[in-house]
């Protein structure tokens, strides 16, 4: 159960102070969780171009799609891998969405569930096109499941803690996530990971154990100020006054040891009022991106509007059609190499995470129309950059077993060079200088690290060529 915990609060780096009290007039998000399909444990908010605006100041590289204003988002989150098991919500697009040409963009099919047309995408979602410019949005594709949110007018949520949290006032609002996490962690086994941890320091870990698991959720909101101002809080069961002095460095911790550094976080400010620890401090590209690419909603609005301008801007044959979307799926594809070439990780666990966030937005990418070679080279990019996050990861796993043994034996530095295949000699003993070789340790992780991603780059740059030049010649258009 510790490992649910970590990921849970490797999701968390980011949040910002809210302005003002919640009021009535903001009920969009509290009746979405009202009118929920199944009992949901999550919400989410983004104002796009409010968040968009912020990531532009701080000289963020990435950006969300401006076909899109506002997201609301209802949730049963798997908080075990931060994926959802459903999602629904709505987008507000640009122009009002129509069924028949949402189903000619996706490749999906116009349907109807108790008199409302909706579309079945091959993705694997239920797209519904509503009133004032809204697209709702269903995943998995579960043909009841939608039926009972479209005529729902019931609660059948049970969660007072996202209800307070979902009548937040959006005009403060760029983002906001939470989640109701009540009886998740066990004590007894997350005491035993805890005897490891060096950032306990004299905690005991059957007390830290005792008040972690009765977290209660955790929040996270952006305001619409800074991305360099943010808080986070998580709400206990009992007072995590204890936690405070050790709270930056237990996270800390947390996060490296899971592979999702944030050093960050570290130089967060902590304060404990009750039963709340709230964190206030700057969020990362690569933090952010996290905590945006848990749901697929953005994506999916995304993928549809660019999808139907496309239609609409192509020319009329069939093979022009082909040429300007696989032309454009080459663009997409691009901008995010470029992106992954000038992202700046504080770490490697953090270039990892980084990595792996752009070969999940590459996966999701639409492929309708797409020449079939173009998709693969696409899902072949995605792959290698996949492959580096977890060469990283495995590099600085077994960083972090070289220098366990560096601490614990007395041939500390014997135990580093066969761990890293250099032999430095036999019965070799320092025990006071162990702190160096954990430095070399740490070097040779990044250098290996950042080694294997420079050698990706250069993978990806020759097959870019490549298909610029063959995809050039084939459609007789500049790629």
């Amino acid at each position: 159960m510790f490992t649910t915990t970590a990921r849970l609060l490797a999701s968390i780096c980011v949040c910002v102070s809210l302005m003002g009290v919640a009021n009535a007039q903001d009920t969009k998000l509290a009746k979405l969780l009202v009118q929920s399909p199944a009992p949901a444990n999550a919400i989410a908010y983004v104002h796009v171009p409010s968040l968009n605006k912020l990531m532009s100041d701080a000289e963020f590289s990435s950006r969300l799609t401006e076909n899109v204003n506002d997201i609301w988002l209802i949730s049963d989150l798997d908080l075990s891998s931060l994926r959802p098991r459903w999602e629904a919500g709505y987008a507000t697009m640009k122009s009002a969405p129509d069924a028949e040409k949402i189903a000619s963009a996706t490749g999906g099919y116009v349907d109807s569930i108790i008199g409302t047309p909706v579309v079945w995408s091959p993705r694997q979602s239920y797209l519904v096109p509503l009133e004032d410019n809204r697209l709702g949005f269903l995943r998995p594709a579960n043909r009841s499941l939608l039926s009972r949110w479209i005529q729902s007018d019931a609660d059948i949520s049970d969660s007072t803690y996202l209800a307070a949290l979902s009548k937040q006032p959006e005009s403060y609002l760029s983002f906001m996530i939470a989640a109701d996490v009540r009886n998740l962690i066990s004590p007894v086994p997350l005491a035993e990971k805890l005897q490891k941890f060096t950032s306990l320091k004299s905690n005991q870990p059957d007390s830290v154990a005792s008040t972690l698991a009765s977290i209660k959720g955790f929040s996270v909101i952006i305001g619409r100020d800074s991305l360099g101002q943010c808080i986070f809080t998580i709400d206990f069961e009992k007072s995590p006054a204890s936690l405070k002095t050790i709270a930056n460095e237990l996270l800390a911790e947390i996060l490296e040891r899971n592979g999702t550094a944030a050093p960050e976080v570290l130089s967060w400010e902590v304060k404990s009022e009750g039963n709340q620890l709230a964190f206030k401090g700057a969020i990362t590209e690569a933090s952010l991106g996290g905590l945006l690419n848990i749901f697929t909603l953005s994506t999916e609005a995304n993928n549809i509007s660019n999808q139907m301008i496309k239609l609409s801007d192509s020319p009329g044959s069939a093979a022009e059609q082909v040429a300007y979307t696989t032309k454009h799926y080459f663009d997409e594809v691009n901008k995010t190499i470029e992106q992954v070439r000038k992202h700046k990780a504080q770490t490697t666990g953090g270039l990892a995470k980084w990595n792996d966030q752009q070969a999940r937005k590459l996966d999701a990418m639409g492929t309708l129309n797409v020449d079939p070679v173009m998709v693969q080279y696409g899902s072949d990019v995605a792959e290698l950059l996949r492959g580096n996050a977890l060469n990283v990861r495995s590099t600085n796993i077994q960083a972090g077993k070289a220098k366990a043994s560096q601490g614990l034996s007395s041939g500390s530095y014997y135990a580093y060079g066969r761990g890293y295949g250099y032999g430095y000699g036999y019965g070799y003993s320092d025990p006071n200088s162990s702190a160096d070789y954990q430095r070399v340790t740490d070097a040779y992780a990044r250098g290996t690290a950042y080694a294997d991603f420079r050698s990706v780059l250069s993978q990806i740059d020759k097959m870019t060529a490549s298909m610029r030049r063959q995809m050039t010649d084939k459609y007789k258009m500049q790629f």
